[in-house]
């Protein structure tokens, strides 16, 4: 059965981070750590909100399930966080926004050659 200590632990897999790595970004000591991943302490909410700044993906932390469906980025991440919070009027900026930055860049790109 997969538990909340075994999916902080794949999510510390993913982002490439040991557990001496996340005990220092979470502020624990190792041990405690070690507590945590076998389930021995519970996470509470604001532990779990903190990850989020690193990158974790929390939805799959708690119930087992992710929205995440592409390996990205947590700056690509919060883009789409930040999209889906927006109303209709502000989406619909975006693709104007978005082309016309591609556009100067391919254009920078091709005047460097």
């Amino acid at each position: 059965m997969s538990t909340i200590g075994n999916r902080i632990r794949k999510e510390c897999e993913r982002l490439g981070l040991s557990q001496t790595d996340f005990s220092g970004l979470a502020g624990y000591s190792f041990d405690q750590q070690a507590s945590y991943e076998c389930d021995e302490i519970p996470f509470d909410c604001l532990q779990l909100h903190a990850l989020t700044e690193y990158g974790f993906d929390i939805l799959y932390i708690i119930t087992g399930g992710s929205i995440r469906r592409m390996n990205i980025s947590p700056d690509e991440q919060e883009i789409v966080e930040h999209y889906r919070a927006m109303n209709e009027a502000s989406r619909l900026k975006i693709p104007e926004i978005s082309n016309e930055s591609a556009y100067k860049r391919n254009i920078e790109s091709i005047g460097n050659k």
